[in-house]
């Protein structure tokens, strides 16, 4: 989703940065754009800044930060993820930054998530499957990101299978609005390609998901 966000704005003149703070599941040494988010991201965007700025910390083993960093002997440093962001933030009009799993994620055993979202300072966009169980799932993550005292800019309905969607989960956007009050700014529709590539040609479907603007 932050792929097709940026390439949105990008297609109107905005200079936008990309930051993946931390990706788990990934070999540093040989990773590619087909399995590295981060690196995906620099390629959607055409990022030219650097790749360690970008994504910080890179880890092989696929779990949460926290666990995976104990399993490989490192430890993740919080502030230098923020040193990072500063960098970036300092060069572009605007910075899109993917989460790491859920608000409740840890990434050290004192600091989560949320604790990240909450010192970057940009408003926060959730992204929801268009799907039955979507309503309870938004809901819980609205409910720590208003404990946490963060800035939600609204929700984005995700359409992860083909076809057209059924009654039920059609209304799940409806239904998330009305128990929380959080704007739905828009669904994304089903992308049967999902690469740089594919994101580029399926832009117009993507400008009109979102053509009253997210921002």
């Amino acid at each position: 989703m932050t792929a097709c966000l940026t390439t949105l704005f990008k297609s109107q003149d905005m200079d936008v940065g990309v930051m993946k703070p931390i990706e788990t599941g990934v070999d540093p040494v040989c990773s590619s754009s087909a399995n590295s988010d981060a690196k995906f991201l620099m390629e959607s965007s055409s990022s030219t800044d650097a790749e360690e700025e970008v994504c910080p910390y890179r880890l092989k083993t696929p779990a949460s930060p926290y666990q995976s960093a104990q399993i490989e002997g490192t430890q993740i440093h919080p502030s230098t993820i923020l040193e990072k962001f500063k960098v970036l933030q300092s060069r572009h009009s605007m910075m899109m930054v993917e989460g790491i799993g859920g608000l409740l994620v840890p990434i050290t055993n004192r600091y989560r998530v949320a604790d990240l979202a909450l010192e970057i300072g940009l408003p926060l966009i959730i992204v929801s499957r268009l799907r039955v169980g979507t309503l309870n799932h938004t809901l819980l993550t609205i409910n720590v990101a208003q404990q946490y005292g963060l800035k939600i800019k609204g929700i984005i309905l995700n359409q992860h299978e083909a076809g057209v969607p059924n009654d039920v989960e059609i209304k799940q956007g409806e239904l998330i609005e009305e128990f929380s009050g959080i704007p739905i700014l828009g669904t994304c529709p089903y992308l049967e390609d999902v690469s740089s590539e594919g994101i580029k040609e399926s832009l117009p479907n993507i400008q009109q998901a979102f053509k009253n603007g997210i921002f």
